[in-house]
This record gives C-alpha cells, sequence and structure tokens, in this order.
C-alpha cells in the first residue's frame, strides 16, 4: 500500500489522519482517512476515506466515504476531495472506484453526477451486509468512475 500524506487541490485539501490495515477475514481492505481542510490552511471541513480493493463489500458499501460539516456544505468541497482522492486510488494500482449511496441522500447522489460517475443503479444489500445489519439500510445507489 503506497500511503500519500497530503493531496493539494484549489479550495481544499486532503490531509491524512488515520491509517488501517486490512482485515481479510472480515473482507475489509485497507482504509486511508483524511481531512478535508481548506486550502493551505488547517481548518477541517470534513472526512473523506479510501478503501484499496475490490469485493462484494466495497460493491455495496464503495472504495470511499466522505462528509462535509454543515456550515460548509453547497460549495462542491466533496466533490472536489474526491477528486483528490482518485491520486490514492491511482497510485495504489485501482482502475476504478465505487461510490454508493443511500436511496435517499440527494447530495451525495449530485456529488455523484457532478463528479460524471456512471450510475450502475439501485442495488438491494444482502441480508448479511454490514449496511444492512448495522443501518437498516434496505438499498444503495451503486456509481462507478473509471480512473
Amino acid at each position: 500500500m503506497q500511503i500519500i500524506d497530503k493531496v493539494e487541490g484549489i479550495n481544499v485539501d486532503i490531509v491524512l489522519r488515520q491509517q488501517y490495515e486490512a482485515n481479510l477475514e472480515k473482507g475489509y481492505f485497507p482504509k486511508l482517512v483524511y481531512d478535508i481542510v481548506l486550502h493551505g490552511t488547517n481548518i477541517v471541513i470534513g472526512e473523506c476515506d479510501a478503501r484499496l480493493g475490490y469485493n462484494e463489500n466495497i460493491f455495496y458499501g464503495g472504495n470511499l466515504g466522505y462528509s462535509i460539516l454543515e456550515q460548509y456544505r453547497g460549495n462542491g468541497y466533496a466533490g472536489q476531495a474526491v477528486k483528490l482522492l482518485k491520486t490514492i486510488f491511482k497510485q495504489n494500482g485501482l482502475e476504478k472506484i465505487y461510490i454508493t449511496n443511500d436511496q435517499n441522500n440527494n447530495s451525495s447522489k449530485r456529488v455523484c453526477e457532478k463528479l460524471g460517475a456512471s450510475h450502475l443503479g439501485l442495488y438491494e444489500l444482502p441480508e448479511d451486509n454490514d449496511l444492512r445489519k448495522e443501518d437498516g439500510q434496505t438499498f444503495v445507489n451503486i456509481y462507478e468512475i473509471t480512473l
């Protein structure tokens, strides 16, 4: 796994906060968690993460996640952070990434659309999926971006 500590963008940067090793017994790949900060500052406005691999868990849960603090939403920062994460994925040999979101999360859907992600469809989660068991989700939208 190649670890990149920081990727700078125009309006935001991502700065590595935490690293998780793979747990292949549970089907978990290595994960890198980044703070999203306003460019050139230490002001944290959200977080994002990169999950480095492919399996059924990744297909339904996505290769990445993102969250922007409420007062900073509506500025396109999540999409900018995803664009910066592409560097991490490419450096680690991934050729595509999956982004998933709850069927009712319109903000996340818009992020995927603005990124030009292909909508693969609305999928029902398997009965044993963690999102279904722990969060009560039944369906997720699944998007794909070719790197």
